[in-house]
């Protein structure tokens, strides 16, 4: 009988360990586009920052000529 209880106890530290691990976890979110909408986005980030603060957010306002599909659909008008 003690067997079950020990193994039972190991179930639930490992459990726990894995949950403890999973929530100090960090997921980051590269973007990059047009500098007019920058300043709202900036709210949103730091907004949802405190509903989850294990997303962070990595937005690069380069303009939106920056754009890779803008920059894709040059090359190919260009390239004809």
């Amino acid at each position: 009988m003690k067997c079950p209880k020990f193994a039972h106890k190991i179930l639930a530290t490992v459990l726990l360990a894995g949950i403890t691990a999973t929530a100090s976890a960090q997921m980051m979110i590269n973007g990059a586009g047009a500098t007019f909408p920058y300043p709202i986005y900036s709210k949103w980030f730091d907004e949802y920052a405190k509903v989850d603060p294990s997303v962070r957010f990595n937005y690069q306002s380069i303009g939106s000529g920056g754009g890779s599909l803008r920059q894709s659909f040059a090359a190919r008008r260009t390239a004809q």
